[in-house]
């Protein structure tokens, strides 16, 4: 970084912790802080990446640029469900971004299993990645007063919930091919036991009926080969029945797919589209770009620090009990084509 970006960073770093508190804070656009700070777009874009990456802003995509909550806690508790699949897109990038999260803000990590759960330490919450079964949910519970999933449990108020709404994203999904014209419509999708699956098929099942929609759901593994294993049912579907969309249930999936399509001379998205959800790296990078839903880690992320440091104000015997239902970004780029 060169004299100038760090005098910049220097005011812009000052500014920002200045406005700090135990909230996501949206900062200004790009443009606005051009007009304050009287430099380039690219100067202000190169000094918000290197604030991004000290920790003091977060950025969504789709969504903008925030200052993190101040970090108040210095141990935290997590435990994986023993059902997570570490390969799984999502989950991988939850826990590499939490794992960031806590060491930019010396933050210890206790890992525990349902063995070990005596060993955290039991003032600060718990927090519960993948899902739980009701028995082992209730040996958590009798353990720790406080409680964060980053999954929802719909029967559950004893403890926090910070969740992307899978099923509005299925209804959304069917919404959208709809508004672009596609009436006859493909859903490949996971075995039920994963609930972002489920609840994404259900969703998108609803909303394409109440839209009038031919509905083809297809079911494999959630991985490249589950899409690329698929290719020859969808393209008899899209060739011999007029399909013309597919909603792939995530990225890997939908690249799979796409990839195993073009073997067989199916173009995308000019005979049939696709869109799908998770945002992974390569989505933006393969070829044609994935259309596809942005489930940002790091907002789940904020949004939980930001909760435990309003929870430790509180007595421990109050616990907290909040949902914090969080919306996806459509990250729109070449695999939805638009019927005429």
């Amino acid at each position: 970084m060169n004299q100038d970006n760090r005098e910049l960073a220097d005011l812009m770093r000052k500014e920002f912790a200045g406005l700090q508190t135990d909230r996501l804070i949206k900062i200004e656009s790009e443009r606005r802080l051009e007009q304050r700070f009287c430099a380039g777009r690219q100067r202000i874009r190169e000094v918000i990446g290197q604030l991004v990456s000290e920790g003091l802003l977060i950025k969504y995509e789709g969504k903008g640029t925030y200052i993190a909550p101040i970090v108040k806690n210095k141990y935290m508790n997590l435990i994986c469900s023993p059902d997570i699949k570490f390969s799984d897109p999502f989950y991988n990038r939850l826990l590499m971004e939490l794992t960031n999260y806590a060491a930019k803000n010396s933050v210890n990590m206790i890992p525990l299993t349902l063995e070990t759960l005596k060993n955290g330490d039991m003032i600060s919450p718990v927090l519960m990645i993948g899902k739980f079964e009701e028995p082992d949910l209730e040996k958590i519970k009798d353990a720790y007063p406080r409680i964060i999933s980053f999954e929802n449990y719909p029967n559950q108020d004893e403890f926090a919930q910070i969740y992307f709404d899978h099923f509005r994203i299925g209804l959304n999904a069917a919404k959208v091919l709809d508004s672009y014209g596609h009436k006859r419509v493909i859903h490949i999708t996971g075995p039920d036991k994963y609930a972002s699956a489920l609840y994404r098929k259900n969703g998108f099942i609803r909303s394409a009926r109440k839209n009038g929609m031919e509905l083809t759901v297809l079911e494999s593994k959630m991985n490249f080969m589950g899409g690329y294993e698929l290719a020859e049912q969808v393209e008899r579907l899209a060739r011999a029945e007029g399909y013309t969309a597919v909603f792939a249930a995530n990225d890997w999936m939908a690249i799979g797919l796409i990839q195993a399509m073009k073997a067989h001379g199916v173009e995308v998205p000019d005979q049939i589209s696709v869109l799908s959800v998770d945002n992974i790296p390569l989505a933006g990078q393969f070829s044609p770009a994935l259309t596809t839903y942005c489930l940002d880690a790091n907002m789940m992320i904020a949004e939980c620090f930001s909760l435990m440091d309003r929870a430790a104000q509180s007595p421990a015997e109050e616990g907290f009990h909040k949902r914090v239902i969080l919306q996806p970004a459509l990250i729109a780029r070449d695999t939805l084509r638009r019927l005429e």
